[in-house]
Parts: structure tokens; C-alpha cells; sequence
């Protein structure tokens, strides 16, 4: 009899051959190793007065699909709130960090690593860095279940980033799998998975990623 149970994350990782074998699997990195990507539109933005007594902040963020940019866009409007001038930009865009008093740098990941660019980011600014307060953000499919396991799974996946700043804080959040984002390979094979991480839909927790930025605000404006 054949199995006709909706598709979970393992059964979808075992019919992919293995192609998407990794825990830290996001919308992105699917779209990386599928064919004909869609064209993703990418957040650009800019919030509050920079003034004399205001600190500038620089969220910086690595994303295929869209929606990692969508939640630094939300960490900005919090830190906006809060009084900081904030600049959001994709890391492949920063042309230097003159005049910025923090920076918050966030990336999804594929295949248990984060975006190379986020970690090239990071390394061609290093020595800014060390005299800018900083903190991290993951994305991505392993936190759509938040488990001890599965922070431990982000925070290995975070750990280059760590390395090379050691960050005032780290935020972990689950990612969103869109099927519009996605090209036609990835987009057929997933509209079979029904359970599990891998299943469509925004599985984002607003709440939480607006209260971490709302938590940073005491040291970044500090």
C-alpha cells in the first residue's frame, strides 16, 4: 500500500537525496541549488532623526528570499522606537561603517552554515567591530521548533560570526517558507510537505523578535 501521510521535513530530506540533508535548511537555501529563482524584492530602509544626542544603528542582514530582511526591518522600527537613527541594509551593500554606533548583523543558513556572506561581512569589518556593540540574529527552519536541541543547532550555526565578535546578544527565530519565493524544482516538492519544519508557511514569531530588539535598546542606546 503506498504511504499517502503528508510529507514531514525527514520524509522530504530522504525523497531530496540527501541534496538538503541539513538542519539549519531555510527558504534561501533552497532556492540557492533550485532553478530560475524568482525575483525577491529586498529591504532597504531607514528610520528616526539622527541628531547629535542620537546613536546610529546599522542592521545588516543576509537573505535569498526576502524574509530575513523583513525581520531586521522589524528590529529597526523597534530600535527606532527607542530613539536610535537605524539604517537597514543588506551586508552586500554596506560600503563601510563610518558614523554607526552598533551594528546588528543577521543571516538564515544553508546546509549548517550561515550565508558566506554574513561571515565575510563580518571579517571585512572585524576591526570596526571590536569598537561597535554588536549582536546577532539567526533565521531559519531549525528554530520554527524552539528546542534546547535546536538552539544549540542555531548557535552552531552562528558560531563563525561569534568568533569573530563575540556579540552583546544573540536572537534565535524561526524562518518562513514561502512557496512564491521559491523556484520550480523546490516549489513542486514542497507543496507535498504538510508537517514538520519544512512546511509552508511564516513561521516567524513577531512578538519575540520585536522583544529581543526592544531588549537591545538599553545597551545599544546607551
Amino acid at each position: 500500500m503506498p504511504d499517502t501521510s503528508p510529507m514531514s521535513r525527514r520524509k522530504f530530506l530522504v525523497a531530496a537525496g540527501g541534496v538538503v540533508g541539513a538542519s539549519c535548511l531555510a527558504c534561501t537555501g533552497l532556492a540557492a541549488i533550485g532553478l530560475n529563482s524568482p525575483n525577491i524584492q529586498f529591504v532597504e530602509d531607514a528610520c528616526g532623526k539622527e541628531s547629535a544626542m542620537s546613536k546610529k544603528i546599522l542592521i545588516a542582514y543576509a537573505s535569498k528570499c526576502g524574509s530575513t530582511g523583513e525581520m531586521a526591518q522589524a528590529i529597526g522600527q523597534e530600535l527606532c522606537a527607542a530613539g536610535a537613527a537605524v539604517d537597514v541594509r543588506r551586508v552586500q551593500d554596506v560600503k563601510n561603517l563610518d558614523g554607526y554606533d552598533a551594528v546588528v548583523i543577521g543571516s538564515a543558513a544553508r546546509m549548517s552554515k550561515l550565508y558566506d556572506e554574513a561571515v565575510k561581512f563580518a571579517r571585512k569589518y572585524q576591526r570596526d567591530l571590536t569598537r561597535l556593540k554588536t549582536a546577532y540574529f539567526f533565521s531559519g527552519a531549525t528554530m520554527n521548533s524552539d528546542t534546547p536541541e535546536h538552539r544549540q543547532t542555531a548557535m552552531t550555526c552562528l558560531e563563525p560570526l561569534v568568533q569573530i565578535r563575540k556579540p552583546e546578544s544573540v536572537g534565535l527565530f524561526g524562518g518562513k517558507v514561502d512557496l512564491a519565493t521559491l523556484p520550480p524544482l523546490w516549489r513542486g516538492m514542497l507543496s507535498f510537505v504538510k508537517e514538520g519544519d519544512m512546511a509552508p508557511g511564516d513561521h516567524r514569531d513577531w512578538e519575540a523578535i520585536r522583544a529581543w530588539a526592544q531588549g537591545l535598546a538599553p545597551s545599544f542606546l546607551g
